[in-house]
């Protein structure tokens, strides 16, 4: 078994900070006002991806683009404290930081409403490519699609880590049906890996509507696709067949997150060589305890608290 300390993980795009708040109630309606508190400034997207990943104990590497601007300094001051290497991160002096402000209510629900950072088109670097060679696998989302800058880059990436026969894993996100279907297909050709929710399904799968149809993504570059069903746990698909896990009852607080764990766990107990089965308990495991917690970013689940969940130490 691979320690966790060895595992190389990389996540390309979706740089992004979340604007956390909790309100009182749902739905916002216009002129009856509202206090919000719990308000947090945290990594959201991939950041939620690569500080659960340090916190279960991988090393984690982050590339794409930010702005110069106040956000853009202050997600990587806190991937830095985080001990997640930043050293690849374009900083866009005439460009600006993605936003996503975060409404959640304390009971399970939340709506995100986005701001796509611009700035000038950015190239597949030197650099990145020598920490695609570096890495053990490769993790990515439907929100960079959107990102203009850095559509190119990200396709470029995907394509060059399997190449190397790296896995890459790609979630194409609910906002996939903003993305052009050229561009979603694209991603799907340069990908090993599929992770997504039932409403995301027909967003990369033409006619796709139940988890069974999810199966229909296999291809002979696409081995593993895995949905994810909330508190119904997860299903697998591989061409050996389908693998499902219960997940865990836990009473939900915050979902924000939750997904973005559940990948960072998935992938760092595949590439440690967990078996298949075990390694959908632990990324449940893991979706499970940020489900209990308010907020995103720092607020991942530590190892201790996913340990908690699972009733037994990790390896």
């Amino acid at each position: 078994m691979k320690p966790r300390g060895d595992c190389h993980i990389l996540s390309f795009g979706d740089l992004v900070v979340d604007l956390n708040a909790t309100v009182e109630a749902f739905p916002i309606v216009p002129e009856v006002h509202q206090l919000v508190s719990n308000i947090q400034v945290e990594p959201g997207g991939a950041g939620n991806f690569l500080i659960a990943g340090s916190h279960l104990g991988a090393r984690m590497k982050a590339l794409g683009v930010v702005g110069e601007d106040l956000y853009g300094n202050e997600l990587i001051s806190i991937f830095n404290s985080e001990g997640i290497d930043t050293e690849e991160i374009i900083i866009q002096k005439d460009g600006s930081t993605t936003l996503v402000f975060v409404l959640a209510d304390g009971q399970g629900q939340h709506v995100f409403l986005g701001h796509v950072g611009e700035g000038p088109e950015v190239g597949f670097t030197g650099g990145w490519e020598s920490a695609i060679q570096c890495a053990d696998a490769v993790h990515t989302y439907g929100y960079t699609l959107q990102e203009a800058r850095l559509v190119k880059a990200c396709l470029e990436g995907m394509a060059y880590a399997r190449e190397l026969k790296k896995p890459v894993f790609f979630d194409p996100g609910p906002y996939a049906k903003n993305v052009d279907w050229a561009l979603r297909e694209a991603a799907l050709t340069h990908c090993s890996a599929v992770l997504l929710t039932v409403d995301e399904i027909p967003l990369v799968l033409p006619g796709g509507k139940t988890v069974q149809d999810a199966a229909e993504l296999l291809t002979d570059e696409i081995t593993l696709v895995v949905v994810k069903l909330g508190q119904q746990g997860c299903v697998a698909f591989t061409h050996e067949g389908s693998l499902a896990h219960p997940g865990f009852p836990v009473s939900a607080v915050d979902t924000t997150g939750a997904g973005d764990s559940f990948a960072a766990a998935l992938i760092i107990s595949l590439v440690q060589g967990y078996p298949l089965a075990d390694a959908l308990a632990i990324a449940n495991a893991m979706g499970a305890a940020k489900v209990g917690k308010l907020g995103s970013g720092r607020q991942m689940p530590t190892l201790a608290e996913v340990q908690g969940i699972l009733g037994d130490d990790l390896r």
